[in-house]
């Protein structure tokens, strides 16, 4: 079942940084009473950073042929749909999670790619979850977004372009090196 409610994302992205918070929850959980398809996503600890909103609101409806589908949490969205190239037809979901923690110098150990999209770039630390998965993590923002998606072609680099200018809104405070 494919639930998307334009109406709420179209709300939502014309909202102003000025409207109050209490204004904005009721419209997100409207958009997802009536909807059974909602991506369920474990809230990050920071999701409700101002920040989050406006990476929120700047999110491309579609990425690479996958479709925006409303999340469970506050500061996440979500893309499913068979990504366009595919060779096998598999659907797939990827999540973004803002107000994730920073990752440990340790995690950053396996390199950091600046990837740019809509003229900004956007470091990531990409890592493997073994299981089919990766996840990226933003480098020098505070707070940090993961992006959780399959390690597929068709996808990894594309996400990461795809919601580049909404990332960017989040404060830059260290580049790769």
């Amino acid at each position: 079942m494919t639930c998307v409610n334009d109406g709420v994302h179209a709300r939502l992205r014309s909202l102003r940084l000025t409207a109050a918070p209490l204004v904005v929850v009721p419209v997100l959980s409207f958009g997802l009473v009536g909807c059974s398809g909602a991506v369920a996503v474990e809230p990050a600890p920071s999701g409700y950073a101002p920040s989050c909103a406006q990476v929120y609101t700047g999110l491309p409806d579609e990425i690479a042929g996958l479709q925006r589908r409303p999340t469970t949490a506050q500061g996440a969205a979500a893309w499913t749909g068979v990504p366009t190239g595919s060779q096998d037809g598999r659907e797939v979901t990827v999540v973004l999670r803002c107000g994730v923690a920073q990752l440990s110098a340790i995690d950053t150990a396996g390199g950091c790619q600046a990837v740019e999209g809509d003229g900004v770039t956007v470091d990531w630390i990409p890592v493997d979850d073994g299981d089919g998965r990766t996840t990226w993590t933003t480098y020098g923002r505070e707070p940090a977004v993961a992006l959780e998606m399959p390690a597929d072609g068709n996808v990894t680099l594309a996400v990461p372009q795809a919601v580049a200018k909404a990332v960017s809104l989040v404060e830059q405070t260290a580049v790769c090196s």
